[in-house]
């Protein structure tokens, strides 16, 4: 399992927090909140920490100002900063506590939405399904913000649409990835050809899909073409049945083609690679009987630089 602290790398260029920032000591506007010096320098060591990268101080800063000052009018600018701190040292449990406080009192809150959604992803593809639940409430709350056609809350306009396709590449398939572990394989289906459309670069989105078509729509017609007799099996309502089994037979070769493909160079995701090459080559099998011929040749189609020398999306 990848630790969620590698979320950080997923995280570059996006404004988690917007309205953040060190609080100056000096005299406060009549019309503002009012906070002390005292919350000032809490709030402050927080913040140089959070700036400097230094996690566990983040940590430990921001506990202190919460227990300290749990009704400050900064409480709201620290709690997202700890929430981070939080998934990117692996202390989920309290990642998911804090970002339910943030969330409930801002609700339309992408980053945190979409952090969380992207903690939760993390922990699922490590076994740990604990958070699929808010996980799947997280990403499809982001993803309609998102369909506003603007910038998220704390986006500058010019830096979303740099963002914007892994972005909504990977709220898509976590929402995908949620609904597949509930075994609610088309609409997880629907969730990851989404993901594919905006980011065609991750191999976990053409293997999910091809997964969940194996156990949804092959199983469900698989099942139903075993239980003919031989005598159906031979006349035309089996063989409609069977040609639609072999059309999805088909589907799942591309999508596992698409991940050897995509994945075969990534010395991280060989263990996908291997799994994703053998249920090909079964498959495969199926339909060409019992060979490979032709098997390289349709992965090498789907690869990266054959795609772009042959200007596909």
């Amino acid at each position: 399992m990848r630790k969620v602290a590698s979320l950080a790398a997923s995280l570059l260029c996006v404004t988690l927090i917007a309205g953040v920032g060190r609080i100056a000591r000096g005299v406060q506007a009549p019309a503002q909140p009012q906070y002390t010096r005292e919350e000032a320098d809490a709030y402050n060591a927080l913040y140089r920490a959070y700036e400097a990268g230094k996690l566990e101080e983040v940590v430990q800063a921001g506990e202190a100002f919460l227990a300290q000052f749990p009704n400050s009018v900064l409480a709201p600018r620290a709690k997202p900063i700890l929430v981070l701190a939080y998934v990117q040292t692996n202390r989920l449990e309290k990642a998911f506590n804090m970002g339910r406080e943030v969330l409930s009192a801002d609700p339309n809150n992408f980053s945190i939405l979409y952090v969380l959604a992207l903690a939760a992803v993390t922990a699922s593809k490590g076994r740990d399904t604990r958070f699929d639940a808010d996980g799947l409430t997280y990403a499809t709350r982001a993803l309609e913000l998102a369909s506003a056609g603007t910038a998220p809350m704390g986006f500058a306009p010019q830096l979303w649409e740099q963002q914007k396709n892994k972005i909504l590449g990977a709220l898509h398939q976590a929402a995908g990835l949620f609904l597949y572990n509930k075994a609610d394989y088309d609409p997880a289906i629907e969730h990851l050809k989404k993901s594919a459309e905006w980011d065609p670069s991750d191999p976990v989105t053409f293997y999910l899909i091809g997964e969940a078509l194996k156990l949804g729509k092959y199983a469900k017609l698989r099942e139903s073409y075993d239980k003919l007799t031989p005598e159906e099996k031979v006349a035309e309502a089996g063989k409609q049945l069977l040609q639609r089994v072999d059309e999805v037979v088909d589907q799942m070769i591309e999508m596992y083609a698409r991940t050897v493909a995509i994945s075969e160079a990534n010395t991280s995701l060989q263990a996908l690679n291997q799994e994703a090459r053998k249920i090909l080559e079964s498959f495969y099998r199926y339909r060409h009987n019992d060979t490979t011929e032709g098997m390289e040749e349709l992965i090498k189609k789907y690869k990266p630089s054959a795609q772009t020398s042959a200007g596909s999306p």
